[in-house]
């Protein structure tokens, strides 16, 4: 059974004529789009040689080996990026991902991006490379996920957008922004009473308590 987050992930992703999967794993994502969209052919990626064999084993077991092509490799190392691809990368830390798409930044036009830690280091990275959000996601699935759609452009943002979103503080999910207090709380139980951290971090406290009070 599909995840709801590959679900959801696949949502967000462009339709172009060529997808590629970034860190791939059992090709979950790859199947699942493969076999809504006749039209798209897919290059699922993956650094493990056992993950690209298992998700060998899956593409076969739905027919699909003429759509999805595999390559064990670093990131995007050995393919050829076009700025018609949609490239998918989800489930990294962002300073792995940031060093993955680096040399690619020229090539790449849209990118959808999960980062598992670090997520305001990545908008300001994508922003300062000539990127602008097009869309933004939660997904719960046992955990929280935020999917975010980048597209070449530039646009002026907020301080709160770089580490909330701008699509995201305009979303209806109450249990996110608690989740984030709850979050902020924390590290600010830990800091210091001098550190410079912490009306940063009293301040984005008081934005999610007052988005809260709107839901």
């Amino acid at each position: 059974m599909t995840s709801k987050r590959i679900k959801e992930l696949a949502n967000v992703v462009p339709l172009k004529n060529r997808i590629i999967d970034v860190g791939c794993d059992h090709a979950l994502l790859d199947i699942y789009m493969a076999l809504k969209h006749e039209d798209i052919s897919f290059l699922a990626t993956d650094i493990s040689e056992n993950a690209i064999k298992n998700a060998i084993r899956n593409i076969t077991e739905n027919n699909l080996n003429s759509r999805i092509e595999t390559l064990v490799t670093d990131g995007l190392a050995g393919t050829e990026v076009n700025s018609s691809d949609s490239i998918v990368i989800s489930g990294m830390g962002t300073n792995t991902i940031i060093e993955i798409i680096k040399p690619y930044l020229d090539q790449i036009d849209n990118i959808v991006i999960q980062t598992n830690r670090d997520i305001e280091a990545l908008r300001e990275f994508m922003l300062e490379n000539g990127f602008k959000i097009n869309q933004e996601k939660i997904v719960y699935d046992d955990r929280f996920y935020v999917f975010i759609h980048f597209v070449k452009g530039i646009l002026k943002y907020a301080d709160v957008d770089l580490w909330l979103g701008p699509i995201i503080k305009g979303s209806d999910n109450k249990e996110y922004f608690e989740f984030l207090e709850k979050k902020y709380k924390k590290i600010l139980s830990g800091l210091p009473d001098n550190d410079l951290k912490r009306e940063n971090y009293k301040k984005r406290i008081n934005v999610l308590s007052a988005l809260i009070r709107r839901k």
